[in-house]
Order: C-alpha cells, then structure tokens, then sequence
C-alpha cells in the first residue's frame, strides 16, 4: 500500500505540473507544436505511474473506492501545492469556496 501511495503521489504532482506548464505556454500549438511535447511526455508518465497506483492500492485494499478516495484526497492537497509552488497565485473567492465545497464533500463521502 505504500507504493501504491507514493506512486499515486508523485503521478498526481507530474500530472498537475504538466497541465499548469502546458496553460502557461505562449505560442499556439499550430506554430510550434514541440513545446507541447515536455507536458506531454511527463503527463504519460503521470499516467503510467497513476495505473500502477490504482492497480497495486487495488490488489492491497480489495477495495476500488479506497483507492479513489485516497487519489482524490492528494489531488484535493497537492494540487493547491503545486500550483502555488509554480505560479505564487492564490484562488480568488469563487475558487476558494469551491474548494472548500469539494474538500467538504469528500470529507463527507470518507466520514458518511
């Protein structure tokens, strides 16, 4: 279970850097599609890295909601990390409640 935790870990970070790189790019994809290609090739090992997640928390837990639950929860921690760590931006009042309606329902489905 705990590789399955530190997987699901470090493909959730590579997963929301590469999708705050790519909206920061400059160009248009038509003019230089190439500097899509780092995101790309970081968000496959993202993927790679999640799927053995989800299949060794699976083989651990026996349960497949566990293990959502589990990716949800550092999704809903480390994605505000991430993207402040790369962009010092705060969320603005809409997004915060947001996120706090989220962390809430989540904290539901975990407690209920």
């Amino acid at each position: 279970m705990i590789t399955a935790l530190a997987l699901m870990t470090f493909g959730e970070i590579l997963t929301i850097y590469s999708e705050v790189y790519a909206s920061k790019l400059e160009s248009q994809p038509m003019e230089t599609p190439l500097m899509f290609l780092k995101p790309i090739l970081l968000i496959s090992i993202a993927g790679t890295s999640l799927i053995f997640a989800y299949w060794l928390g699976y083989k651990a837990t026996g349960n497949i909601w566990v293990v959502t639950v589990a990716s949800l929860t550092l999704l809903l921690i480390l994605e505000p990390i991430v993207i402040y760590a790369m962009l010092k931006e705060l969320p603005e009042r809409g997004a915060l409640i947001g996120f706090f309606l989220g962390a809430t329902g989540l904290i539901a489905t975990i407690t209920l």
